[in-house]
């Protein structure tokens, strides 16, 4: 009877843990899942091309060249990656607010069991390229350097004339001469409505800026009050930012919130978070005014009765010294050192001549000494005796060169061959060269003779030979 309960009592703890089994295996794991759901994910066609846009936030530029980021909009935010390979074509730099289009497909990263895109290209869209055009004029124009510090004008520290750009329609206005007014009264306040959005804005402002310049303000106020970035963009336009920059007035821009930046900023003399702080910074505040002037009066006030304190105790001791009860103690006083200084000066002038006297007869002395009369005269004895014995030698010289020179004529007349013709010698030339042999002549030759007295010419009929034989 133990033995069948024990039996019975076995069967029914085996059947429970079968069923415990079976109830535990219709669980998955979260891997499980996650791997099913991306395995969906990646199957679905609508899923493996899809195009997103929206704007980015959270970028971040991996050191591998892979790009990370969130895609948002009003209603949604998406995880996104775009790797290296592809992040490396990109022809702008992904940055926060940019407005884009993705190209890619949706799957889901296991490790997070998030979904994401994976994008294959990335495009500036609408206000993107906006902003993409905006990062380039920016860059020119600090590049050429339009927003260094040395072309900002100093704002007026109490001016007398303020002109403020800005649209009548806007709360900002009236913020703005509200402040002028509270803090400085003395400002003549001139509005210049302008629209400050759209598309004519950036004429209408251009116009504005150009009025005001030359309308003889002490400064210029551009303000705007907050919107969305398309209805701050007029600021962001490089013709106005360049039309602020040219500006010969000191201009202060309040354009938008304090976290709203625009491209008029970087090149106004000076930027306010907000039209109402443009205004609060260019004018004094009234009551600092007040507070100066009372602290200067309280300066003066001490400042003067100290100095009259000090000139009374200056006075009360003038008023007491002795020399000024008895002025004549002060003549005698000046007197003798009148008469000091005047012996000394006649003492100093006197020793000063006696001393330029005795340097004048030294250098007489000295020149006396050193007169050259003496060597000029020896050298001209010297040169009398050596123009002499130039001349004696000149002559010898010249009467032994026409010594010798009519010795030479005399030679030269010996062996002249005029000389020879004249002792009844002739000489025979052929052709202008000289017969010396009768080898150099040939019958029918005609030869010229040279006598004392002039010249024959021959034909020659017959040559012969010493040995008398004819040629």
């Amino acid at each position: 009877m133990a033995t069948a309960l024990s039996t019975v009592s076995s069967k029914t703890l085996f059947l429970k843990r079968m069923k415990t089994r079976m109830e535990h295996s219709k669980y998955l794991t979260v891997g499980a899942l996650t791997k099913y759901l991306k395995y969906k994910f990646d199957q679905d066609p609508y899923l493996t091309r899809v195009y997103l846009k929206g704007e980015l936030s959270n970028v971040k530029h991996h050191s591998s060249g892979h790009l990370f980021f969130a895609l948002k909009d009003k209603d949604a935010v998406l995880r996104g990656v775009m790797f290296s390979r592809n992040a490396h074509a990109l022809k702008f730099q992904p940055e926060e607010g940019q407005s884009v289009l993705i190209e890619g497909r949706v799957s889901i990263f296991e490790s997070s069991g998030q979904y994401q895109i994976y994008a294959d290209s990335i495009e500036m869209d609408g206000i993107g390229l906006l902003f993409e055009k905006l990062e380039k004029d920016k860059t020119d124009l600090r590049n050429q350097g339009y927003f260094d510090d040395k072309h900002k004008k100093k704002i007026p520290e109490y001016p007398k004339k303020i002109a403020i750009i800005s649209s009548q329609t806007g709360a900002a206005l009236q913020d703005m001469v509200t402040t002028l007014k509270r803090r400085y009264p003395l400002v003549t306040v001139t509005i210049y409505n302008t629209l400050m959005q759209g598309s004519k804005s950036r004429t209408t402002v251009v116009r504005s800026l150009e009025e005001a310049d030359g309308s003889g303000a002490d400064t210029i106020i551009l303000a705007r009050g907050g919107g969305s970035i398309e209805d701050l963009w007029t600021f962001n336009e490089k013709d106005v930012a360049l039309a602020v920059f040219n500006m010969k007035t000191p201009i202060i821009t309040g354009i938008g919130h304090e976290t709203d930046t625009t491209l008029v900023d970087f090149v106004s003399d000076l930027r306010a978070p907000t039209p109402t702080a443009a205004a609060e910074i260019s004018v004094p505040d009234r009551v600092d005014i007040f507070e100066k002037l009372s602290q200067t009066e309280k300066f003066l006030a001490r400042s003067i009765h100290q100095k009259i304190t000090s000139d009374k105790n200056r006075l009360s001791t003038f008023s007491s010294y002795y020399k000024l009860k008895n002025p004549d103690l002060l003549y005698d006083q000046q007197t003798e050192k009148l008469v000091a200084l005047k012996d000394s000066l006649d003492s100093r002038v006197t020793s000063k001549i006696r001393e330029s006297g005795y340097r004048l007869s030294n250098a007489k002395e000295g020149v006396r000494y050193n007169t050259p009369i003496f060597k000029i005269r020896r050298g001209a004895e010297i040169l009398d005796a050596y123009t002499a014995n130039l001349d004696r030698t000149l002559k010898a010289k010249i009467e032994s060169s026409r010594q010798t020179l009519g010795a030479s004529l005399d030679r030269l007349n010996s062996l002249s061959p005029t000389n020879v013709l004249k002792r009844g010698y002739s000489y025979t030339t052929n052709e202008g060269q000289v017969v010396k042999t009768v080898d150099a002549i040939g019958d029918g030759d005609i030869i010229e003779t040279t006598l004392r007295d002039g010249t024959v010419l021959s034909k020659v009929t017959e040559v012969r030979n010493d040995a008398g034989k004819e040629r």
